[in-house]
This record gives structure tokens, C-alpha cells and sequence, in this order.
């Protein structure tokens, strides 16, 4: 029974991580992304001065 238990949280614990480390990474492409756009804008913005 302990085991079960401890096999059981351990599997929780990964699926966290996981999940965390899965969630910081599109928020870091979705960050240069929003970067990548600015960029975009302001080089549209001086061709046309």
C-alpha cells in the first residue's frame, strides 16, 4: 500500500514538472514572438518615413 502510494506521487510530481516546463517554453516563443512583431512594425514604420 505504501508503495502504491509513493509510485502514485511520484507520478503527480513528473506530470507537474512536465506540465510546468512545457508551459514556460511557449510562454518564452510566445514572448519572442510578440518581440519578432514589434520588430516587424517598427522596420514597416521607417520605410515609409
Amino acid at each position: 500500500m505504501k508503495t502504491l502510494c509513493l509510485i502514485l506521487l511520484l507520478c503527480i510530481f513528473a506530470a507537474a514538472l512536465i506540465l510546468t516546463y512545457v508551459v514556460k517554453k511557449e510562454q518564452q516563443s510566445n514572448i519572442g514572438n510578440k518581440f519578432l512583431k514589434l520588430i516587424r512594425k517598427f522596420d514597416s514604420w521607417q520605410m515609409m518615413r
